[in-house]
């Protein structure tokens, strides 16, 4: 009989399937604290990664609505100065009719022309030579 009446033993930390009280507690408490101190450091992480976030967003937002409120600012004042244009070409307008009017009535009543002595007209010349 050459076979081996008992199996090797092998070493029980190999050993698949061995369940976490065959450990030991000390050991528990180990990878206990070495998943929560990890999980704090993710989560740490990824806490001040969204904070980051939250205050570029609120920066954004700021700079947006003060943005907004310049551009409001600037459509007032170019409405203004597009209103005062307006008025200002009226005034020129009705002001540059009248004076036509009042020399086109002045010049029926004190004509401007000469009669030379063939019956034709001179025209004066402004400056006159």
């Amino acid at each position: 009989m050459n076979a081996p009446t008992s199996a090797p033993v092998a070493d029980d930390k190999l050993l698949p399937g061995k369940s976490a009280l065959e450990e030991g507690p000390a050991q528990i408490e180990d990878d206990a604290e070495r998943t929560k101190s990890s999980l704090a450091r993710l989560t740490s992480n990824s806490i001040d990664r969204l904070e980051g976030l939250m205050v570029e967003i609120q920066e954004m937002r700021e700079f947006l609505r003060s943005e907004g409120e310049r551009v409001q600012r600037e459509i007032v004042n170019y409405a203004q100065l597009n209103q005062n244009v307006a008025l200002a070409a009226t005034k020129i307008k009705a002001e540059t009719v009248g004076t036509w009017k009042n020399t086109t009535v002045a010049g029926d009543a004190i004509s401007s022309t000469k009669q030379l002595s063939n019956g034709r007209e001179k025209l004066k010349r402004w400056p006159a030579p």
